[in-house]
């Protein structure tokens, strides 16, 4: 019996996973010299062709500011030729039981005919089970560990557009690499409004452990 009551308590504290969401200024507290956000989930680091950078300027949003604090709306592209790399990159670090869930973005563009085109987040483990809506959103795709769709200027509107992930295991202890690249413009554009991650995804070995449990409690006492 103590046994069961044991296994039944293992799956109980398996089951109390939480979400969590955060607004832009969660995370830069709306100064904009911030290059960097930890909680003990997640880390937030922005890059601009690889070096450190700070968060978008415009404190409603979170974004990367390749111009400094000198642009008062943090799109600008330190090139101005279209068709370049863009070169931004938000790095998203988990801990070992934290896994994305979602994103929220609103004026975005992301689109062109390159294969680097588009909104590219890479280090995933298996397909996360994307889902996007709101105006502008082409379908996502997933590829070894990386999940791609492109926005279109349809987006560039005061409307918000949603990712959804339905596996946040997918993320969970990894380090994610979210860029950003428009063939067809100066500048790819995605501020995020919202950010928010589950805690609480089972490890492998707790997951092994949960599915002992289960085992235990269908046996009968002696």
């Amino acid at each position: 019996m103590k046994i069961q009551l044991i296994a039944f308590g293992l799956i109980a504290n398996l089951s109390q996973a939480a979400v969590v969401s955060l607004s832009p200024t969660d995370i830069h507290g709306g100064v904009t010299t911030t290059s960097s956000f930890t909680n003990g989930d997640v880390t937030l680091t922005p890059l601009v062709g690889g070096a450190a950078a700070t968060f978008n300027s415009n404190a409603a949003r979170l974004g990367t500011d390749p111009a400094g604090t000198s642009n008062a709306n943090g799109f600008a592209d330190p090139d101005q030729t279209a068709g370049n790399e863009n070169d931004e990159t938000l790095m998203i670090g988990f801990g070992p039981t934290v896994g994305l869930t979602g994103l929220s973005w609103d004026f975005a563009r992301a689109d062109g005919p390159l294969a680097t085109d588009g909104i590219r987040i890479s280090g995933f483990l298996s397909d996360p089970g994307a889902t996007l809506t709101g105006p502008g959103t082409s379908p996502a795709t997933y590829s070894a560990g990386v999940l791609t769709f492109e926005l279109s200027s349809a987006a560039f509107v005061n409307t918000d557009g949603f990712l959804t992930l339905s596996d946040p295991a997918a993320s969970a202890g990894q380090t994610l690499n979210l860029s950003v690249n428009d063939s067809t413009q100066a500048g790819a554009l995605f501020p995020i409004t919202s950010f928010s991650y589950e805690n609480a995804v089972p490890e492998p070995s707790s997951a092994i452990l949960s599915g002992l449990a289960g085992l235990l409690l269908l046996r009968r006492r002696r």
